[in-house]
């Protein structure tokens, strides 16, 4: 039984000088494996296994235990000291932990392990906050705590001690933490629930046990991150009052345990890590690479989250309370309450079309509404004329994207294997369309390079009854006119919002994702002022993040960008100060990861100062993260030094306006060039909220006439910003907070809307003074 999901790395926060934000979070790099410096969760599951084993605790075996084997309630009372079992995750044994009950909630009782109370560990606010937390409120609905969240959704509880309440122990768990590297912040362990004629060591009760060292459960971040896992253990100790002894398979179980999270708001987790991993055994557990685990919960997420979507919240808790598991329990009590005409195996092939395209207008079933997910990881073909062997697993799938040439023709042989199936995922000026593609035989796309600019191959296995997990081999090539393409590749959002004053040794860099038989055409970037700094070109190492240096480089400014207004910082829109570094005579491969870094060669003191700096916006989580900082200073605020990403709230991360710009190295005027937009756009006006003015981007894939108004609360026009014929591309728009009359609105909601051939959307901005 898996008990517990991990996060990717823990927050340190530091603050920093800057112009648009004061007070940043810097986290730790951890899936460079560079983690022996600093703290990060890790998976109890493994340690949970390996205890059990040691233990010779199979719950496949044991007997299931009645429904309650405590016939009175606990009735613990503040202060009550108590001696309850856990387990040394390190020695593989169970030790009797002295607790205190500090606090009693409507449906928990929360004790606390008495040499953590003694040592700080936690302190009253701290269990305060749990209690409310679990009772009362969470980020999806102020009014419903964890525990009335899962309930809702999920089922019920077992009551095996007569007694409704949960009890949480907060301790430090045993697992190994030395002061650095990986920890395990909770987990819910069934050995509890059954009677100690079974398992000595049983508590006979519903127990969670949740760390406070080195979780900092008076940090409100390490107190999230503890909730957060709190709804997908409490979810687990739910499922497994339905499936005592016909236990979902891990996909299937954990998966519930991490839209759980979602379903009381905390955001989706492990979505970057799950991405490049869509050719395994899709819904089996821990298979390609092994022990990556990470892109298994990431996958099962995804999943659960487009479940929840397509079918509804209440699916997951018909679901969850089914007598049948895994894919027999979606298809006989499902989907025919949740939609009657799909049934696993077509839902599946929707999933991993939505998965890469994402966009419910072209069908329902193709797209999410949970706000920026990063799409899946496609092969990307830069040049029509190619073949290549490949290999999918059983109910695996892979992306084949072609994003240069014309008069594409493709062929897969699958080598007689009729289970490997294809579809076509074609983009550009004319529209979106879903293909189905014959194997073995020419797929042809006359309009590839005119009507279609990305052509995306998905060639999947979808049948769970063979034996084998696979994988199956297949081949597959293509002809067509190759055009020359130089491709940007940039992770920013154009708009600066400011810099950071890092220290000297410090350096800021952005890893690039390198695409197949590209040469590194160019890289572009956004200054602060005139100064010449210097910046270089690495391949991207594992272990060291830097690895083997392929160029040297020095980039001069060329003007001192004006603030438009001191406060709120907004600067120049377009932003004049970006420089191009033209890379085409060093022949450098981009066909892998590289790296490109500006090393601190003294500290940023102001915009007219000795030294340059690199500007930065920022992003939403969720998406890769691309963006990471060398720090060399090593104190109380920055941790140890090592490599950093850097986050400017608690939903966005900071990025370097950097891009790179990489060729296919066909013949022709060799000019870098940013693709165009393949659809309309709106974005968030930027900042926002804003006083006194605003930034409105968006995006039009073809010519035509454009307007965008601004609309106050009551649908009264407030300003008419763009009623002309615009070219395609990206466009910004600046609204100074002034209507129709030049006059200046007062603080409130307003709305913005674009109408530009058929696409109207409008959203959402306030202005607050």
């Amino acid at each position: 039984m898996k008990r517990f999901i991990f996060l990717t790395a823990a927050m340190l926060v530091i603050t920093f000088t800057v112009f648009a934000q004061n007070k940043m979070m810097v986290k730790k790099i951890t899936d460079e494996k560079t983690s022996s410096e600093g703290k990060y969760l890790i998976d109890a599951h493994p340690l949970l296994e390996k205890f059990y084993k040691a233990n010779g605790i199979d719950f496949s075996k044991a007997s299931a235990p009645v429904n309650s084997l405590k016939k009175t309630a606990w009735n613990f009372t503040v202060g009550t000291q108590k001696n309850w079992y856990a387990q040394d995750l390190t020695t593989n044994g169970f030790y009797s932990d002295p607790t205190t009950c500090r606090g009693i909630g409507k449906n928990c009782y929360v004790f606390v392990e008495d040499s953590a109370w003694t040592a700080g560990h936690v302190n009253q606010n701290a269990v305060d906050q749990i209690i409310n937390a679990f009772d009362n409120t969470t980020p999806a609905d102020p009014t419903k705590g964890v525990y009335e969240m899962d309930v809702n959704t999920f089922g019920n509880p077992p009551d095996v001690d007569g007694d409704p309440k949960i009890i949480i122990v907060i301790l430090n768990i045993r697992d190994g933490f030395k002061g650095s590297g990986g920890f395990t912040a909770g987990y819910f362990s069934p050995v509890n629930e059954y009677p100690v004629t079974t398992y000595i060591q049983s508590n006979v009760g519903e127990f969670y046990y949740m760390d406070c060292n080195p979780l900092d459960l008076m940090s409100s971040s390490d107190l999230s991150t503890a909730l957060q896992i709190t709804a997908h253990e409490f979810q687990h100790m739910i499922e497994w009052n339905y499936h005592r002894t016909t236990e979902n398979s891990d996909f299937f179980n954990e998966g519930c345990s991490m839209i759980a999270e979602v379903v009381c708001g905390y955001p989706l987790r492990l979505q970057s890590d799950f991405v490049g991993h869509t050719n395994v055994p899709t819904f089996t557990w821990n298979n390609n690479p092994p022990g990556d685990v990470l892109s298994d919960y990431g996958r099962a997420a995804r999943f659960f989250l487009y479940v929840k979507e397509q079918l509804g919240t209440a699916a997951l808790g018909k679901f969850v309370q089914s007598k049948l598991t895994d894919d027999n329990a979606f298809n006989v009590d499902v989907f025919p309450n949740f939609a009657p005409t799909r049934n696993f195996a077509n839902f599946t092939v929707d999933w991993w079309i939505a998965n890469y395209l994402n966009d419910k207008s072209v069908d329902s079933k193709w797209g999410y509404d949970y706000p920026n997910l990063p799409a899946v990881t496609a092969n990307v073909l830069a040049n029509p004329n190619t073949s290549a062997s490949s290999s999918v697993y059983k109910q695996g799938v892979q992306y084949l994207s072609y994003i240069s040439g014309t008069n594409l023709n493709f062929t897969t042989n699958t080598n007689g294997n009729t289970d490997i199936k294809v579809k076509a995922i074609e983009t550009g000026t004319g529209g979106k369309q879903i293909v189905d593609v014959a194997t073995n035989s020419n797929f042809s796309v006359p309009g590839f390079g005119t009507t279609y600019s990305n052509i995306a191959f998905m060639i999947y296995h979808n049948n769970k009854s063979v034996f084998s997990n696979g994988p199956f081999a297949y081949t597959y090539s293509s002809t067509g006119t190759a055009q020359q393409l130089v491709q940007e590749i940039a992770y920013d959002q154009t708009e600066p919002t400011g810099i950071f004053s890092w220290s000297v040794g410090d350096t800021m860099a952005v890893r690039f994702d390198g695409i197949a038989g590209m040469k590194l055409d160019s890289i572009r970037v956004a200054l602060r002022n005139t100064v010449p700094i210097e910046g270089g070109i690495w391949k991207a190492g594992t272990s060291n993040f830097l690895s083997t240096k392929l160029a040297t480089f020095t980039v001069t400014g060329k003007t001192i960008p004006d603030l438009v207004n001191p406060k709120p910082y907004v600067y120049e829109q377009p932003y004049p100060n970006w420089i191009t570094y033209d890379l085409r005579s060093q022949n450098i491969d981009a066909s892998s990861s590289f790296v490109v870094a500006f090393p601190v060669k003294g500290k940023y003191t102001g915009a007219t100062g000795a030294y340059n700096n690199v500007m930065i916006t920022s992003k939403i989580t969720n998406s890769p993260y691309h963006s990471y900082t060398y720090l060399v200073a090593k104190d109380a605020s920055s941790g140890s030094a090592g490599w950093y990403f850097v986050s400017d709230s608690d939903t966005s991360i900071a990025l370097y306006l950097i891009r790179a710009y990489v060729s296919n190295g066909v013949t022709g005027v060799n000019e870098s060039v940013e693709l165009l937009p393949t659809s309309y756009k709106l974005d968030q006006n930027y900042p926002n909220p804003f006083n006194p003015s605003t930034v409105i981007r968006y995006e039009l894939p073809k010519m035509g006439n454009v307007q965008i108004k601004i609309y106050d609360a009551l649908g009264q026009e407030v300003r008419s910003l763009i009623d002309e014929e615009q070219n395609t591309g990206t466009h910004n728009v600046l609204w100074d907070g002034a209507n129709n009359y030049g006059q200046r609105v007062s603080s409130g909601i307003y709305f913005y809307r674009i109408v530009a051939g058929d696409f109207v959307q409008t959203k959402k901005m306030i202005m607050m003074k």
